[in-house]
């Protein structure tokens, strides 16, 4: 996930400490890709990486913005073409894909400008917008949801035959796990479609 620095003069550290060399000091405005959080004497460190294939650390604390993909979850939204209740340049629909790129605090009042990808068009919309976010699915992302559609899988398979193998030996009734064994069907295929066809990267 990619992120854009909120504040000037963050150290990117070479190892997660405060006491190892800084490589570089990022400023506002400048846009890394995040990794891992790790935590060493109390404090948090942010894995970063940048184009040129290094990484490094930087502050828990730092104030970031998460550039992400996100779908409008209200039926009408304005868009603004400045920080402010101006002139509406587009009217944006429930379901319609945006891709965050800053924040904005203007009048008292936050904003968040985006652009839709299609079209390229940018503008503002409210802070308080209902969104649903779109994460980036990775092969990572599939291999999770295998492991998790998995384990249902076998768990209600283990528990219904067990409950069967019980109840055949000493009568009584048994356990059918369907629901645990086809959300487990359903989450590892899907996990396998997105290890499939997510980006190498």
């Amino acid at each position: 996930m990619k992120i854009k620095i909120l504040q000037d003069n963050v150290p990117v550290y070479a190892q997660v400490d405060t006491e190892s060399i800084s490589m570089r000091t990022l400023q506002m405005g400048d846009i890394v890709e995040v990794g891992k959080v790790k935590k060493v004497r109390g404090k948090q460190y942010v894995e970063v990486s940048f184009p040129d294939t290094t990484r490094g650390f930087i502050p828990g604390e730092t104030r970031t913005f998460s550039l992400i993909q996100a779908t409008i979850n209200q039926s009408k939204t304005p868009l603004y073409g400045t920080a402010a209740r101006g002139p509406v340049v587009a009217e944006l629909k429930r379901g319609m894909l945006l891709q965050f790129l800053d924040i904005v605090a203007a009048n008292g009042e936050t904003w968040i400008y985006v652009q839709e990808p299609k079209t390229g068009q940018t503008g503002y919309i409210e802070g308080n917008t209902k969104i649903l976010r779109k994460d980036k699915v990775t092969k990572q992302t599939g291999i999770n949801n295998m492991l998790v559609g998995g384990a249902f899988f076998v768990v209600g398979l283990i528990v219904t035959i067990g409950s069967y193998a019980a109840a055949s030996n000493a009568g009584g009734t048994y356990y059918l796990c369907w629901g645990a064994i086809i959300f487990g069907v359903i989450q590892f295929i899907q996990g396998l479609i997105q290890f499939l066809t997510a980006p190498n990267k």
